[in-house]
């Protein structure tokens, strides 16, 4: 199974963007509104410079509580750990388990395709064929192995 085919079962929805001018106070309230963890940190050009979580924002919470002044980029992930859209899902796996990440960035030549979270892996392995479970428990018992 390929990451692109989560990104489609996820729909239209599947990534939510903020311009990294933005406040802090902006990633709660639209956290809240959307029932979202992260955001896609945007540049002027629409283009992935970060991500924003809510760990970062509790890190800000812990240094301040003024949100409306402090701007995303500020607080923003700026490594970005991401995936192509043509990888499969144990490559998200891999990197999501080994950076210790809950949401995971999705590019396709360099440009945003969605992005998708622990759950999303999750879903996608419990609605997976038997070949597909079976190439996903191989890859676990290898990994688990190797470690």
């Amino acid at each position: 199974m390929k990451i692109r085919d989560i990104i489609k079962s996820k729909g239209s929805k599947s990534v939510f963007t903020i311009p990294a001018d933005a406040t802090v106070a902006d990633v709660v309230r639209g956290a809240k509104e959307m029932r979202v963890g992260a955001f896609l940190v945007t540049d002027d050009k629409g283009e992935l410079v970060g991500i924003v979580t809510e760990r970062d924002v509790i890190r800000q919470c812990a240094v301040s509580l003024e949100l409306d002044n402090v701007p995303v980029g500020d607080i923003m992930t700026k490594d970005i750990v991401s995936a192509d859209e043509n990888d499969g899902i144990n490559v998200a796996m891999d990197r999501m388990v080994t950076r210790r990440i809950r949401h995971l960035p999705v590019l396709s030549n360099g440009q945003i395709r969605g992005m998708i979270t622990v759950r999303d892996l999750i879903d996608a392995v419990l609605g997976a064929d038997e070949e597909e479970l079976d190439e996903f428990v191989r890859y676990l018992r290898e990994h688990r192995t190797s470690a």
